[in-house]
């Protein structure tokens, strides 16, 4: 179906990327700043766009503004539209830079930790005309990052997905009880009865934390209820709180591999929750395919964690 002022106004990129950020900023102003352009320009960018396409799109209520039925439907598209052009812009500077630029990711705070610098090391010498830059948050937030196209790719643990990404795993991963050594709640071939286990501080990471739903989920259907719990924002802090005798945690066994080997911490299973397993994934945009330096990324992702 032809558009009524023609296909150029409908695929304008900055009416395009003006809109997405109206959805996702729920105002015009905000979407203006964004789009680093005045308001009173915004607001004719819109009106030029829906034009274009034959439909009001934007609805104002007060200061606040929200997409129609039909802007929701040409947001979705313009954004694959984005994606597109900004995968052609990657593959025709990888072909005229000969693998240069910047890759940026967004890890989530077990893999960036624990997995993340050894898979850089290697991209780094396989790829050393890519910078990469890395932010490191909890696995909702790095998702969120990826959806919002704010890092090109995400490492992250198992959460619900935003819309707009999708998740590979690349590596399976263990979540363990851990406890300091004269604690008498791992005793018994390093099991622990929800009774014994119920009485100790619970020593959890912060929501959005991977690590925290999926312990929670495990236990949640064992019954365990902890006495307390106090929420701490970094596995570090974990670690040094069961430590110095504080209550018990969960985390990966990537997390606390040199201190079980060196006698500091125990590990222990819990009666009834069974073995705590979980995936860690590699999260990219929906709606279009890997740019070169994505690809070199995932490729290497794999090779060091031996997934194929």
């Amino acid at each position: 179906m032809p558009f009524p002022d023609g296909i150029v106004d409908a695929l304008d990129p900055a009416r395009l990327r003006l809109l997405v950020e109206v959805r996702r900023q729920g105002s015009i102003s905000a979407a203006a700043v964004a789009c680093r352009m005045g308001q009173p320009s915004a607001t004719k960018h819109l009106h030029r766009l829906e034009a274009a396409v034959g439909v009001k799109l934007v609805e104002r209520h007060g200061r606040a503004s929200r997409l129609t039925g039909a802007g929701e439907v040409v947001a979705i598209h313009a954004q694959r539209v984005l994606d597109t052009l900004e995968g052609m812009h990657e593959d025709l500077r990888a072909l005229a830079a000969a693998e240069r630029g910047t890759l940026a990711l967004a890890a989530s705070t077990t893999p960036g930790t624990y997995v993340l610098p050894a898979v850089l090391r290697r991209f780094a010498d396989r790829h050393p005309g890519i910078d990469v830059d890395v932010v490191i948050g909890s696995s909702t937030w790095v998702a969120e990052r990826v959806a919002h196209r704010e890092v090109q790719l995400g490492v992250a643990g198992e959460i619900d997905l935003p819309e707009g990404v999708i998740a590979e795993a690349f590596l399976d991963d263990e979540i363990v009880g851990i406890a300091a050594p004269g604690d008498r709640t791992a005793l018994r071939g390093r099991r622990a009865q929800l009774r014994t286990l119920a009485q100790r501080t619970l020593l959890v990471r912060e929501l959005g934390s991977s690590t925290r739903s999926v312990s929670e989920r495990y236990l949640a259907r064992a019954g365990y209820r902890p006495a307390k719990r106090w929420e701490l924002d970094s596995n570090e802090a974990i670690k040094r709180s069961v430590a110095a005798g504080l209550g018990v945690g969960f985390v990966s066994r990537l997390v606390v591999a040199d201190e079980l080997e060196r006698g500091e911490l125990v590990s222990f299973a819990v009666d009834g929750a069974g073995p705590m397993r979980r995936s860690v994934y590699v999260v990219r945009p929906d709606g279009r395919a890997p740019t070169p330096s994505e690809r070199a990324f995932i490729a290497t992702l794999r090779a060091c964690c031996d997934t194929g």
